[in-house]
């Protein structure tokens, strides 16, 4: 289902990532998606973005990119709830979900 997950800061940084598939370009696919996402006119992107085979599901929490990829096609809303859920989770641990913590 998902081939990465990735936080990244504000700025395009990776924090954290995990590739649990094997099936994706390492790395790089971070970097990729903050290109793209910072190509986009204006201050709002799309919450689902598609660049080849790969398919970016990601929401924005507290200045953090939270990102999910996969190569396969599932349901958004699914991957959406996951990484909000994710996020509470992460709040509910760290205390707050910032690029501090």
């Amino acid at each position: 289902m998902i081939s990465q997950f990735f936080i990244l800061s504000s700025k395009g940084d990776p924090l954290i990532y995990k590739d649990f598939r094997g099936d994706s370009g390492g790395r790089d696919v971070a970097e990729l998606f903050y290109r793209k996402l910072t190509g986009l006119p204006g201050g709002e992107s799309p919450v689902v973005m598609y660049h080849g085979d790969r398919h970016f599901i990601h929401i924005r929490h507290s200045g953090l990119y939270l990102v999910a990829t996969t190569l396969e096609n599932v349901s958004p809303f699914s991957l959406l709830e996951l990484l909000s859920r994710l996020a509470t989770l992460l709040g509910d641990y760290c205390g707050s979900l910032n690029e501090g913590t």
